[in-house]
């Protein structure tokens, strides 16, 4: 029977700090975003989210969908990425946050957390994919697990699909 020495043993602590740290982040930006969809009556859009807690490999995509929306009178979006949401005027928490994935031995430091959106009489599994960036964790996709949606995917098949008049 190997015992663990005391480097494995502040690893695995290093390890559980960083992903509480990481739950922590995506719980506080959700109570953010429900603060504001309470203060606005349900529906809220604002792309202030993106910039502030999204990767910039995100945002750039996210302006390559802008472009396209304005270039064709086009609209990407089903549902709201951080709601999950595809009607405005619902009600909304977060709950049942959990790290799914966390790998910081990697180049690209990445981790995964699941939620669910409760909203009226329905609930959606949802998933956020992170990204150490500048020092910090960033949002790098988001997933809506009742539709399996993938939106980042969804955002670049939106932006590669010709557009047809």
């Amino acid at each position: 029977m190997l015992t663990p020495t005391a480097d494995t043993l502040s690893s695995e602590m290093s390890v559980e700090v960083q992903q509480g740290i990481v739950l922590e982040k995506v719980k506080d930006i959700y109570r953010l975003i429900r603060a504001e969809y309470m203060a606005h009556g349900g529906s809220f859009d604002n792309e202030m989210f993106d910039r502030t807690f999204c990767s910039k490999s995100w945002n750039k995509l996210m302006m390559k969908v802008h472009r396209k929306e304005d270039r064709t009178g086009t609209l990407f979006f089903e549902i709201n990425h951080w709601s999950m949401s595809r009607a405005a005027g619902n009600f909304l928490f977060f709950d049942e946050f959990e790290v799914k994935y966390f790998n910081t031995h990697r180049k690209d430091k990445r981790a995964v957390v699941s939620f669910t959106v409760f909203e009226d009489y329905t609930f959606t599994p949802a998933r956020v994919e992170l990204v150490y960036e500048d020092n910090q964790w960033k949002i790098d996709n988001f997933y809506n697990l009742r539709y399996g949606l993938n939106v980042r995917t969804a955002m670049w098949n939106y932006i590669h699909r010709p557009y047809i008049i």
